[in-house]
């Protein structure tokens, strides 16, 4: 129906005057004709309550059709946005928020909303919210075996269900009376994978306010919101991946390397100087010989903490491999670098860690070379760097 507001209530105008001018008539042919006239006169009354009857339900499913299609431009938009926000915004909690606030414009009867994350600990907090204040927010900390949902389904979280008055008048809460004066609630379960990251719960006071057609909707939206985070969830995790050694934290060889592109070519236009190094973890095979791989890993964690705890938010480090490290320190001179590594070794000789069972002496050779007297690109920077690492290696072993 396509209709428009204004014309169908000048249509509405319309009958009415005619069902005025019905009655009128009516009125006046039973006071000409008397008791004669009452049959036809009974007969138009009850056609004219008929007609009535036929106009409110169709002014209802006006109404109806109107919010239908007011829901589903709605929905679309934010099936739209909230995949978007998703995929492409790091800022989780503005998609929690993108969330809450499109389903407040699908919904508008709701009172309050929230979007709750599970936390490790088992407790639920806010990460988004709609009507509560912004004290109840801030001390909100419930117990996953407290929520409604968890009450209402007796732990059997699967769907997103319609809590109604009657299922609160059953279960337990652990809020005080007067906190709440919910009576139908849509609460609907977040999973990531088999993991259960969350819950959305829409709530009003007013009993009958959600129907099934309402949490079907919701239903479907769930289902949209979790594919949308289990995507994101896997790519960041690839990125992760690419982006970070699981072993050491520091960046892998191949993203180390797209930043330095970066960075080398940003020295290049701007004539910047920095310091290339390399580092190589002194006897770890001889480690993992003695004491195993769980100690030499042990190993390469802490002397990757020592220079990752050293260096500046603009430098980058990564690791190239087995025990090789590689980092560049932006606008530095190779004199200050030198002694600054110097040092750094220095204090874990001098400074035994615990490997396993066994005290030991953590120790690193390292080279470095300077853009741009040692070279400009990363082939020759790396070859200078590896040469003098090989002198102070060969130094060491002497």
């Amino acid at each position: 129906m396509q209709w428009k507001l204004g014309s169908l209530w000048k249509e509405y105008g319309v009958l009415a005057m005619a069902q005025l001018g019905i009655f009128a008539v009516c009125v006046v042919s039973l006071a000409r004709f008397g008791r004669a006239w009452t049959p036809w006169a009974v007969v138009a009354l009850l056609s004219l309550l008929l007609l009535n009857v036929g106009l409110v339900l169709v002014h209802r499913r006006y109404v109806a059709l109107k919010e239908s299609s007011r829901r589903l431009k709605l929905l679309a938009e934010m099936n739209v946005q909230v995949n978007r926000e998703i995929l492409l915004n790091e800022d989780i909690e503005l998609i929690y928020r993108t969330i809450l606030n499109y389903l407040f414009s699908v919904f508008n009867r709701a009172s309050t909303g929230s979007v709750l994350i599970l936390g490790n600990d088992g407790y639920l907090t806010f990460a988004a919210s709609r009507g509560f204040t912004e004290e109840f927010v801030n001390n909100f900390h419930l117990k996953l075996e407290d929520c409604f949902l968890y009450q209402a389904t007796g732990g059997r979280i699967e769907g997103t269900r319609l809590i109604t008055k009657e299922d609160f008048q059953r279960i337990e809460t652990v809020f005080k009376p007067g906190e709440w004066e919910y009576r139908s609630v849509i609460s609907a379960p977040l999973f990531i994978g088999e993991r259960l990251f969350g819950i959305l719960n829409l709530d009003s006071p007013v009993s009958g306010t959600y129907n099934a057609q309402d949490v079907a909707i919701v239903e479907q939206f769930r289902t949209q919101i979790e594919i949308g985070l289990l995507a994101r969830e896997r790519y960041t995790t690839n990125i992760r991946r690419y982006q970070v050694d699981a072993l050491t934290g520091l960046f892998t060889r191949r993203y180390f390397e797209d930043l330095f592109k970066v960075a080398l070519d940003r020295a290049k236009r701007q004539q910047e100087s920095f310091v290339l190094a390399l580092f190589d973890v002194d006897n770890l095979k001889g480690t993992n010989d003695t004491l195993g791989h769980l100690a030499g890993d042990q190993m390469l964690l802490a002397i990757a903490n020592a220079l990752r705890a050293s260096s500046r938010y603009s430098d980058i480090m990564g690791r190239l491999g087995g025990d090789e490290f590689i980092a560049c320190y932006h606008q530095s001179e190779v004199t200050v670098m030198d002694k600054h590594l110097a040092d750094i070794r220095t204090r874990l000789r001098t400074k035994p860690t615990w490997l396993g069972d066994k005290e030991c002496t953590l120790s690193f050779s390292y080279g470095l070379a300077t853009f741009p007297q040692d070279g400009t690109t990363q082939d020759a920077l790396i070859a200078i760097a590896d040469q003098r690492l090989y002198a102070m290696k060969s130094a060491n072993t002497k």
